[in-house]
């Protein structure tokens, strides 16, 4: 069975590790659009009926609810100063990736 799962590189930062050797480290996070405002309606009103519906689209068209995205962090991936120099196509922030894991291994593929 293989799993897919399309990510942003996000953060790319040069950090130290306990031996004070150099790393680089790549944050891939996925964006997902968060929902809209959720509107219950209490009791069987037939008026209610008719207003939600423009209600919630009204809202949905406010710019504080339009095209908010929530960011979760998917992978962080450490590598060593001649691990990232061998990379000869380096990714860049914005870059999408896809990562595959298939059993035992694990691939990231830049689209």
């Amino acid at each position: 069975m293989e799993v897919k799962v399309k990510v942003t590189l996000v953060s790319k930062s040069l950090i130290n590790d306990p031996f004070g050797e150099k790393l680089i480290k790549l944050e891939f996070a996925e964006e997902r659009e968060m929902p809209g405002p959720i509107i219950v309606q209490q009791g069987n009103n037939p008026l209610m009926k008719d207003i939600i519906p423009i209600v919630s689209q009204v809202l949905r068209s406010m710019p504080f609810f339009a095209g908010r995205k929530a960011t979760i962090q998917r992978l962080v991936l450490y590598l060593t100063e001649d691990e990232w120099d061998k990379i000869t196509d380096k990714p860049d922030i914005g870059d999408e990736v896809t990562v595959v894991i298939k059993g035992r291994k694990i691939e990231i593929k830049k689209e």
